[in-house]
C-alpha cells in the first residue's frame, strides 16, 4: 500500500498542468467584466498596475505630480488636472496658514508649451478653481502654497466656485469630525449635451493663449473610513455653473463607474497613503 501511494504522489502528466492552468486564467479573466460591473468600489492598485509596459520611450500622455498634501495627473492636452488625491485628516487640516498670503505660480515641472499659465485666466470671466482647496492645507505655509500652482486649478464659474463648490469642499472638511480618514479624488469632466435633432455633441469653451478648456463638470470621488476600518465610498458630478444653496447634494450623487466612464479613469481602492 505504501509502495502505490509512493508512486501516486509522483505521478506526472507534463501537458496536463499548463492546460488547467490556462483554462483556470481563461475562466478568471472572462469574470473579471462581469465583477466590475457590479461593484461600486474603486480598484485595487493591482488593477491598475498589473500590465505596466517596459518599452522604453514612449510617448508622455500625462503629468504625475506630488505635492505637500496632495498629488495629482496633469492633463496637457486640456491644460488641467485629470484627477487630484487627497487624504484628509481631523488633524491634516489644521493650522494657522492664512490664504491672502499665498500667491498663484504656473508649475514650471510642465514643459512651457503645454503648460496652463496665470495669464490664460485674465479677462475669461472664469475663477482659479482649486481642485485641493487651499482651506485644506492650513498645517503649514509651505502646504498652502503648493495648492496654488496652476496644475490645480481649472477654469470654474465664479458662482459656483465661491457658492456651492466651496460649500461642497467645506462640507468635506466637516467629514473629518467624524471619521477617522477621508480620502477625496477630484476632477474636472467634458460631457456631451444632446441637441434637438437628438444628435450628441462634446462642447466646451477654451480660454487664453494656451486654450485652456473649461469643463463642464466636476467630479468628487470621497471614501470615508471610521475608526473600525470600514470605508464607504460615494461619488458625486455637478455642474459647472450657478447652483442654487438650498439643492440636495444628494441629487448630485452618482457611481463610481460612471464617473469612471465619464473621465475615462479606473480610480483604485485607498487602503493607506
Amino acid at each position: 500500500m505504501s509502495k502505490k501511494r509512493k508512486n501516486f504522489s509522483h505521478f506526472r502528466l507534463p501537458w496536463l498542468a499548463p492546460l488547467l492552468i490556462g483554462l483556470v486564467l481563461g475562466i478568471a479573466s472572462q469574470r473579471i467584466p462581469e465583477v466590475r460591473a457590479y461593484t461600486n468600489d474603486v480598484l485595487p492598485t493591482e488593477y491598475l498596475f498589473r500590465q505596466k509596459s517596459s518599452i522604453t520611450g514612449l510617448p508622455t500622455s500625462s503629468f504625475h505630480i506630488d505635492q505637500r498634501g496632495y498629488s495629482l495627473a496633469y492633463d496637457a492636452r486640456q491644460r488641467n488636472p485629470a484627477w487630484v488625491y487627497e487624504h484628509l485628516t481631523a488633524d491634516s487640516i489644521k493650522g494657522s496658514a492664512d490664504r491672502p498670503h499665498s500667491a498663484f505660480k504656473d508649475d514650471e515641472v510642465i514643459p512651457k508649451h503645454l503648460r496652463a499659465s496665470m495669464t490664460d485666466y485674465r479677462g475669461s470671466g472664469f475663477d482659479r478653481g482649486h481642485m485641493a482647496p487651499a482651506a485644506d492645507h492650513r498645517s503649514s505655509k509651505e502646504a498652502m502654497d503648493d495648492t496654488f500652482f496652476m496644475t490645480n486649478m481649472c477654469p470654474q464659474c465664479p458662482q459656483f466656485n465661491r457658492g456651492y463648490w466651496s460649500k461642497f469642499e467645506k462640507h468635506i472638511r466637516d467629514l473629518t469630525q467624524y471619521y477617522q480618514n477621508i480620502y477625496v479624488i477630484t476632477g474636472p469632466l467634458y460631457l456631451p449635451y444632446t441637441k434637438e435633432n437628438g444628435n450628441r455633441f462634446v462642447k466646451y469653451q477654451v480660454i487664453g493663449n494656451n486654450d485652456v478648456a473649461v469643463p463642464t463638470h466636476f467630479f468628487k470621488i470621497i471614501t470615508m473610513e471610521d475608526w473600525q476600518g470600514k470605508k464607504e465610498t460615494r461619488a458625486y458630478i455637478l455642474p459647472n455653473e450657478e447652483i442654487p444653496q438650498n439643492t440636495r447634494l444628494d441629487s448630485f450623487r452618482t457611481t463610481v463607474q460612471k464617473v469612471e466612464s465619464a473621465a475615462g479613469i479606473l480610480f483604485n481602492k485607498t487602503n493607506s497613503d
